[in-house]
């Protein structure tokens, strides 16, 4: 199974001359502006990215599978939902639920927290779980049954080896893939990654190769599942 992430510099995702593969990972909140960069809040603004963002342009990509988040608004209130999309439509599948609040990264006066759910889901290309961008420090909701786990994030540039021991981290605890997708601002600029079972990472983007393409075999997750630390879990 062929995968791809995005990172680094890659301002434009609808730029891309991707080849096709079968599950591409999406930056977060990839289809709207980054609002959150302002302490200001503008509920309107909110709103506007919610109703205008293409939803309707992924096919576009031509992957069997997109994952990122969407700006949404529920019964008045504001939310980061991840969603997967399949030739079948667009499902919700996790609500952002660890907030940063600091300069760049308002999101916690922007919009509210979701539960603390993480639930993996089933899609045409393997089992799958998501953290949206900081859930991704708290390997207590690791996914312990999941082929991927999918990291769309929002960071820094410079906080780019935190960001890649922490997306190492969470494929070990988790026992499986982890694939993540940052975007490109002028404070932004991480690197995309795509990251093995153990630990090691089989791509990572740089500004020359704004896309990390690797072809997974998804039984070495499985059979992670069954060697150390894995087996040590009590769950």
């Amino acid at each position: 199974m062929r995968v791809a992430t995005l990172g680094v510099d890659c301002p434009d995702i609808w730029d891309l001359d991707l080849p096709p593969v079968d599950l591409l990972v999406l930056p977060e909140l990839a289809l709207t502006s980054w609002l959150c960069a302002s302490r200001d809040v503008d509920p309107a603004a909110w709103e506007r990215a919610a109703r205008d963002q293409p939803i309707e342009r992924l096919p576009e990509f031509g992957a069997q599978v997109v994952i990122g988040t969407l700006a949404t608004v529920e019964d008045g209130r504001r939310y980061n939902d991840a969603f997967c999309w399949t030739a079948d439509g667009l499902t919700r599948v996790h609500r952002k639920t660890f907030l940063p609040d600091e300069p760049g990264f308002w999101e916690a006066i922007w919009y509210e927290r979701g539960p603390v759910e993480f639930c993996a889901f089933d899609t045409p290309v393997g089992r799958i779980g998501v953290s949206i961008c900081t859930e991704m420090w708290f390997t207590q909701h690791r996914y312990p049954d999941v082929d991927m786990v999918v990291v769309p994030r929002a960071t820094p540039e410079q906080t780019t080896a935190k960001w890649l021991a922490g997306g190492c981290a969470h494929a070990v605890t988790s026992g499986a893939f982890c694939l993540s997708s940052n975007r490109a601002e002028t404070f932004m600029g991480g690197a995309g990654w795509i990251i093995d079972p153990d630990g090691a990472p089989l791509a990572v983007t740089t500004g020359q190769d704004r896309v990390a393409i690797a072809d997974l075999d998804l039984q070495t997750a499985r059979s992670a599942k069954q060697s150390y630390p894995r087996y040590v879990s009590i769950d």
